[in-house]
């Protein structure tokens, strides 16, 4: 395996660089153009800070679609044709959407962030909450300050010393992979017991991933919305919560065409536009329809 390399950044460094950036940033906050949860049952999540720039609370899903598994959100950011479509951060477009919602609310109460391989095309990318403001809300809920980091790779090639991720012994890591995938990462991990190989099977199998996750306690995993993560956790109907963001300018598209299957419709609950200086910022939450509701409503965002 060769000699191990050092991380680009440490930990430490890393973390109070994210900080800086999040109190740095503009936050220009949203309106509400649409609140329709009447018979969905949702928690409420925010604090006065996070409720004055989303102008309310922020809701997910109060529960999963099956004791046996997480409750399953799901976060995509338009435009859907960015080169780190398996699970990276990508561009998302304005300081509001990447501080207060990618990096803040739709992850704050998240046992777990699950992404593909392109989580960790960024040597010091982890998925957490930075804002201060958000922490503090995060910790006041009893979690962890860091969610359990879970990346997805089929064929467990990763880059395992040149990434922080595989390198901080405080954060725990789960690599789901298939059983192919697991035999080619073992050697690589004997000295990082802080890293999980959870084995899925052949072909690598998401449900399975996620009942296993579940039984190991975690109750909320917030996913990261690459094409392929968004497809497979979509088309399997593992999603019990799907937040859209994006602008005018990136002419968003329905939400059905955010991964390969047939068409997925789901129930709008909550619509938000950008104030004035937010580059025309948008945001949806979608949730499962009650088993009479599945006829497709117009969205603000086509």
């Amino acid at each position: 395996m060769g000699t191990r390399r050092a991380p680009p950044i440490s930990f430490e460094a890393y973390c109070r660089e994210k900080e800086r950036a999040a109190l740095a940033a503009p936050l220009s906050g949203y309106t509400t153009v649409l609140e329709d949860a009447g018979g969905v049952d949702l928690l409420a999540i925010g604090s006065s800070w996070s409720r004055a720039l989303f102008d309310g609370d922020f809701y997910r899903s109060a529960g999963s679609k099956s004791p046996d598994l997480p409750a399953v959100t799901l976060v995509h950011h338009w435009p859907a044709d960015d080169p780190r479509e398996e699970g990276g951060p990508g561009p998302l477009g304005n300081a509001t959407t990447v501080h207060l919602i990618h990096e803040g609310l739709a992850r704050v109460d998240a046992d777990g962030v699950l992404g593909g391989v392109g989580v960790v095309r960024e040597p010091d990318y982890v998925a957490s909450v930075w804002h201060p403001e958000l922490v503090a809300l995060r910790l006041s809920r009893g979690l962890p300050r860091h969610p359990v980091q879970i990346v997805v790779s089929e064929s467990g090639n990763l880059p395992f010393d040149e990434c922080l991720l595989f390198n901080e012994p405080s954060l725990r890591v789960v690599i789901v992979t298939s059983r192919r995938g697991a035999d080619a990462v073992g050697a690589a991990l004997r000295d990082r017991p802080w890293i999980r190989v959870l084995d899925t099977g052949q072909p690598l199998s998401m449900r399975k991933a996620l009942m296993t996750l579940r039984h190991e306690g975690l109750a909320v995993v917030a996913a990261l919305g690459g094409r392929r993560v968004a497809s497979t956790l979509l088309t399997e109907g593992l999603v019990t919560d799907l937040y859209l963001t994006g602008s005018d300018e990136d002419g968003m598209r329905p939400s059905r065409d955010i991964h390969d299957g047939p068409p997925v419709l789901h129930r709008r609950v909550l619509a938000k536009r950008g104030h004035r200086g937010s580059n025309g910022a948008r945001f949806e939450h979608l949730v499962s329809p009650a088993p009479r509701s599945w006829l497709p409503q117009p969205s603000f965002l086509r």
